[in-house]
């Protein structure tokens, strides 16, 4: 399986496991799903001036700190409280309490602690409890607001101020789970010249691919978000909504990482993934599913 696959599979799960936890939530009117009213453009306003501080925060810390321990300390808190999101709802699914659900998102988030090679386990299940949260306290107004405002952000903090690729360098070097990453092995036929001759060789190189969890928690919020009024009225109809518009996220976020691996670039994912997200959502709207 290349690179770009398996970015997509884990995508996928994501998708699969935000609609677990989220079809939980409705069936058991948990969390406050629905009422949402209590959450005003003030409140996003606040948010997002929170999300400013902690990028401000983040840049800082990789500019000025070379250590490892406050990492894994900040990734614990992070990974533990979105994993938490996933595991209660599947508990809502199977039958275990709350208290199982804290114990299973500790747990997970400290073998993270001591093992960073299931870097793309925590982050691809984080992704998705942050996108179930989001979508739980948001409107539809307001996640479209938000995720407008997140994609010029995208699109500023990789061409413009750039600090995008320091945070995805160094969080990546650090297998911290804000992203989930993918190797292939890649060989190439090259002519060189040896011993006054020209031949042919093999050269064998690792291509990496990077996939933040923004990127990934952002179009699945908005799905879950048309998902959960949707199904209020008809939940065959709501499931098959979310099924279109995860398809067309996932062929978008495959047109961007194919494009990505072709060019050799370091580009915003969100704004075409959020583009094929809403054109899955016309899609659903004009067929009647919406």
């Amino acid at each position: 399986m290349n690179n770009v696959a398996k970015l997509l599979a884990m995508f996928a799960i994501a998708q699969i496991l935000g609609l677990v936890v989220m079809s939980a939530f409705v069936q058991h009117d948990a969390s406050d799903v629905f009422k949402y009213e209590q959450y005003s453009i003030d409140d996003l306003f606040f948010m997002l001036l929170g999300f400013a501080f902690t990028v401000i925060f983040l840049v800082i810390l990789v500019t000025k700190y070379k250590g490892v321990l406050l990492y894994k300390i900040m990734e614990f808190i992070i990974v533990a409280s979105a994993t938490f999101v996933i595991f209660y709802g599947v508990g809502l699914h199977v039958g275990y309490d709350i208290g199982t659900a804290v114990a299973l998102a500790v747990m997970l988030s400290t073998i993270k602690f001591f093992n960073p090679r299931i870097k793309n386990l925590t982050a691809t299940v984080s992704s998705a409890g942050v996108a179930v949260m989001f979508a739980t306290f948001f409107s539809f107004i307001d996640m479209i607001i938000f995720v407008i405002i997140m994609s010029v952000y995208d699109y500023v903090a990789v061409f413009v101020t750039k600090h995008m690729v320091l945070l995805a360098s160094e969080f990546g070097a650090r297998d911290i789970s804000f992203s989930i990453s993918a190797k292939e092995k890649v060989r190439k036929r090259v002519k060189a010249k040896y011993k006054g001759k020209v031949r042919e060789f093999i050269q064998e190189r690792t291509e990496r691919l990077e996939l933040g969890t923004g990127d990934i928690a952002l179009p699945l919020a908005f799905n879950l978000v048309v998902f959960k009024f949707m199904a209020v009225q008809n939940i065959g109809a709501a499931i098959s909504a979310f099924i279109v518009i995860s398809t067309f996220s996932i062929i978008s976020l495959a047109i961007t990482l194919a494009f990505v691996k072709k060019r050799k670039l370091f580009l915003p994912a969100l704004p075409p993934i959020m583009l094929g997200t809403v054109l899955g959502y016309i899609l659903a709207y004009i067929s009647g599913m919406v």
